[in-house]
C-alpha cells in the first residue's frame, strides 16, 4: 500500500533559520544535489528577500540524526546527535545562501573568494558581489553584519557614515527586513529514505533539470560508505593540494575508470546497467589519485586551476586502474601524450579523442596501451603556442601562459619558493601587475604567480633595489625589465616580458611534449617481443 504522508506548514523567520542550521539542527541527506548556486544566484536571492518577493518553501523531514561534523559552503559545524534534526528535501541552496552569506565569520572577503561574499549597497539599497580586485565603496556594508540587530548597532556607530541619516536607515531597514522574513517550511512526518528519495526526484524531475553528477550521487549515495557521492570524492582528492575537482570531471573520470564511454549520459548507462557505477566512487578513488599526482608531479601542473583542457583527466583515470604502477618509460610516454593533448587539442575532436584513448587502453599489455594512446595523435610538433591577446584564466592558452611562469620555480621577494597550489588556494596567486587597459596589459604579460593582494607594481617597486636576478627570472623578469616599469615605459615593459614568458612555455612544451625525441618502449619490452617473435 502506498505510504499516507502528511506534510506540516510552517513558517520561520530567516534570523530562525540561521540559528537552527549553525546549531547543527538542519542535516543535508546522501541524495540531495551538491551547491551549483553562483554568485549572481545568491545576490538576487538575498534581493528578493529584501524586497519581500516570494522565494518559494523550503520542503523538511524531521527524524533522528548522528552525531557529526556538517560542512555549509566554507562553514564547519559541530552538530550534536538528535532526534529532532530537520532533514532537507528541497532548499539546500537557498540554506546555505542564508546561513554563509550572513553568519559567516569575519572579516568577510573582499573579493568573491566564493558565491556567499555578498555586500549590501546602503546608497543604491541593493546586493553586490565584490569586485575582483577587492576595491569597493565604503559604503557597502558586508551582508553578515545585518543579522545580529545589537552587533548591527555597534557596528554602524563605528561605521564612517554614521552621521548620515539616510544611510545609516537603509543598514537597519535592511538588516530588519532580513531577520525578519518568514520563510514557509513544510515538514513531512516520515524518515524512510525511499520515501523521501521519491520525493526528492519527483520536485527535481520539474522545472530546473539535475545534472548527471547530481543524478549520480542521487542514484548511488551511500550514508554508511565514504566516499559514496561525488562531492565526497571531491573532497577526499582535495586534500592532494591540487584543488578541489569539479563533480562533472569525476563523473568522467568514474566512466572512463569503468572502461566506459564517457561521451554518454549517466542515464544512458543506466538504463543498460542500473547498477552501473554501484561503489564506483570508492573503488576509484586510488586510480584517481593516482592521475591527479601524475598530472602534479610528471606533467609539472601544479594545481587543476591551471590544467589547459580536462581531457586527459578521464584517460589517466583508466590508465592507473589497469596499470596502477607504470614503468618509467611508460610515465614518460604518458607525459607525452598528455602535453601533446593539451597543446594540440585544437586538431581533434575532443569527444572521438576520449572515446577512442579509452578503448586504447589494453588490460594485458601496458606499454602497447601507451603505444596506441600516442598513435591517436600527430607525431608532428604542434605549430607554436600562440600568445593570447586577452588573459583569461579559463582559457587553455591563459592557462599554459601561467604553467610557464609556474616552470620557472617562482620565488617569493625574499627569496623563498612559492608554493603555487597553495597560493592557488588561500588567495589570487595570478595577480596583476599593473592595471588592465589596452593591448599587452590585458594580457598575461601583466600576470605574476605572487601571493598577495592589489597590483605587484607596489610590491616590485617597494622592494626593487633588494631583488636578486635570481628572484626576477624566476618571475620572467631582468633588470632591464624592471627598468622598463621604474621608467613607466609600460609599452617596452610588456613586449620584454611577453617575450620571457613566450620563451618558458616554449620550453615546457617542447621538454615535456618531447616531439623530437624517439616514443619507441622500454628496451626489456622490445626485447620481449623479439624473443617472443622467435
Amino acid at each position: 500500500m502506498a505510504a499516507n504522508i502528511q506534510a506540516k506548514a510552517e513558517a520561520e523567520t530567516v534570523e530562525d533559520l540561521v540559528r537552527l542550521v549553525r546549531k547543527g539542527n538542519v542535516r543535508v541527506p546522501t541524495f540531495q544535489r551538491g551547491l551549483r548556486w553562483k554568485g549572481d544566484d545568491v545576490v538576487q536571492f538575498f534581493d528578493s528577500l529584501y524586497r519581500g518577493f516570494p522565494v518559494g518553501s523550503l520542503l523538511l523531514s524531521r527524524g533522528k540524526a548522528s552525531a557529526a561534523k556538517i560542512v555549509v559552503g566554507p562553514l564547519s559545524i559541530d552538530a550534536p546527535e538528535t532526534n529532532s534534526a530537520l532533514w532537507v528535501i528541497d532548499g539546500q541552496q537557498r540554506l546555505v545562501a542564508l546561513t554563509v552569506g550572513l553568519s559567516r565569520p569575519l572579516p568577510i572577503p573582499t573579493t568573491p573568494d566564493d558565491p556567499w561574499v555578498v555586500y549590501f549597497d546602503a546608497r543604491e539599497k541593493t546586493f553586490r558581489e565584490p569586485p575582483l580586485d577587492g576595491t569597493m565603496p565604503a559604503t557597502w556594508v558586508p551582508l553578515a553584519q545585518l543579522l545580529n540587530a545589537t552587533s548591527l548597532s555597534e557596528w554602524v556607530h563605528n561605521w564612517n557614515y554614521s552621521s548620515d541619516p539616510t544611510l545609516r536607515n537603509a543598514v537597519f531597514e535592511a538588516g530588519t527586513r532580513l531577520r525578519q522574513y518568514r520563510i514557509p517550511l513544510y515538514i513531512v512526518d516520515t524518515t524512510e529514505e525511499e520515501a523521501l528519495r521519491q520525493i526528492f526526484h519527483r520536485i527535481n524531475t520539474h522545472g530546473k533539470r539535475m545534472r548527471w553528477n547530481e543524478v549520480h550521487d542521487a542514484l548511488y549515495g551511500d550514508s554508511g560508505t565514504h566516499p559514496s557521492t561525488l562531492t565526497e570524492l571531491a573532497n577526499e582528492l582535495r586534500v592532494l593540494g591540487m584543488g578541489r575537482p569539479e563533480e562533472d570531471q569525476l563523473l568522467s573520470s568514474l566512466l572512463a575508470y569503468k572502461g566506459l564511454d564517457v561521451t554518454r549520459s549517466l542515464n544512458w548507462h543506466s538504463r543498460k546497467n542500473q547498477d552501473v557505477l554501484r561503489s564506483a566512487v570508492k573503488e576509484g578513488l586510488t586510480s584517481i589519485r593516482s592521475a591527479l599526482s601524475f598530472l602534479r608531479i610528471h606533467c609539472e601542473i601544479p594545481h587543476l586551476r591551471l590544467l589547459p583542457k580536462a581531457t586527459p583527466l578521464p584517460v589517466l583515470s583508466r590508465f592507473f586502474a589497469v596499470y596502477p604502477e607504470p614503468n618509467s618509460r611508460t610515465l614518460t610516454l604518458l607525459t607525452r601524450w598528455t602535453w601533446r593533448t593539451l597543446v594540440g587539442a585544437f586538431r581533434y575532436n575532443e569527444r572521438t579523442l576520449l572515446r577512442r584513448a579509452i578503448s586504447a587502453i589494453q588490460a594485458s599489455d601496458e606499454e602497447a596501451s601507451v603505444q596506441n594512446l600516442l598513435a591517436l595523435l600527430s607525431s608532428e610538433r604542434a605549430s607554436d603556442y600562440s600568445f593570447p591577446v586577452q588573459f583569461d584564466a579559463r582559457s587553455a592558452a591563459s592557462r599554459i601562459a601561467l604553467l610557464g611562469l609556474a616552470s620557472l620555480n617562482p620565488l617569493d621577494l625574499d627569496g623563498a619558493p612559492i608554493d603555487i597550489a597553495q597560493s592557488l588556494e588561500e588567495e589570487p596567486a595570478f595577480r596583476q601587475i599593473l592595471p588592465s587597459a589596452s593591448g599587452l596589459s590585458r594580457s598575461a604579460a601583466n600576470r605574476i604567480l605572487l601571493p598577495g593582494r592589489g597590483y605587484a607594481r607596489n610590491d616590485l617597486e617597494q622592494y626593487q633595489l633588494l631583488l636578486t636576478n635570481s628572484v626576477l627570472s624566476s618571475h620572467a623578469l631582468s633588470r632591464d625589465i624592471i627598468n622598463h616599469l621604474a621608467e613607466n615605459d609600460l609599452s617596452a615593459f610588456f613586449e620584454a616580458r611577453k617575450r620571457t614568458i613566450l620563451s618558458a612555455v616554449q620550453n615546457l612544451i617542447y621538454r615535456l611534449a618531447a616531439w623530437e625525441h624517439s616514443d619507441r618502449p622500454s628496451i626489456e619490452y622490445l626485447l620481449q617481443q623479439s624473443n617472443g617473435e622467435q
